[in-house]
């Protein structure tokens, strides 16, 4: 249970790891399999006489294929099988969404990045070219004060 947690923990750390997403989309549907196949196992002991039929179905079930080919009897199991179904479909959009998200915030964050890197560079040339104008002024402005001081004005 803790590498499952572990597994979330790493995911959120690094969203834009397809490794750690992957093993957190794992994780749960090992969760959702497993506590299926207990409670179906339980409730329904008559059409899955074993753990393993039950996780059969509850697969089954998760991964919506439902090849018909074992399902539920008494009204307990159905209802079960229901919750699970349910539970798999929210499951599926909840982890898409926030899969999606996490990459799109991934995504956004190194594009801000980079956008700060670029007005930063634009703004230090910038800087440059003015710097480089203000000296070629102060050079225009040394020259001309010094040509009028090489030649006086006539006086009258």
């Amino acid at each position: 249970m803790n590498n499952m947690v572990g597994a979330f923990v790493r995911f959120q750390k690094n969203p834009s790891s397809v490794r750690y997403a992957s093993a957190a989309i794992i994780s749960t549907f090992v969760v959702l399999v497993l506590a299926g196949a207990v409670v179906m196992r339980l409730f329904d002991s008559d059409s899955y006489p074993t753990i393993g039929s039950a996780v059969w179905f509850t697969l089954q079930t998760v991964t919506t294929v439902g090849y018909g080919d074992n399902t539920p009897t008494s009204t307990i199991g159905r209802a079960v099988a229901s919750v699970v179904m349910l539970v798999s479909i929210a499951l599926i959009t909840v982890i898409t969404a926030v899969v999606t998200s996490m990459f799109i915030r991934s995504v956004s964050r190194e594009q801000d990045a980079a956008d700060r890197l670029a007005v930063a560079e634009t703004l230090a040339r910038i800087e440059a070219s003015l710097a480089a104008v203000n000296d070629r002024l102060d050079g225009l402005a040394t020259s001309t004060s010094a040509l009028s001081n090489d030649n006086p004005p006539d006086e009258p």
